[in-house]
């Protein structure tokens, strides 16, 4: 698993979120949304996340 967690970090670095959800997906088979809400919970820690309005 920490093979694929680098895998989506270095994808979400270089902003190819898209990318990330469908290379977890791929990994795991799991559904879009669990692919969605791990990005994003990865992006967040990365500190990539949308600034607050």
């Amino acid at each position: 698993m920490e093979n694929l967690r680098e895998s989506v970090d270095r994808e979400l670095m270089s902003g190819r979120i898209i990318q990330a959800v469908k290379l977890y997906r791929e990994a795991t088979g799991c559904a879009l949304r669990e692919a969605m809400d791990f990005v994003r919970e990865r992006d967040a820690e990365l500190g990539r996340g949308r600034p607050s309005a």
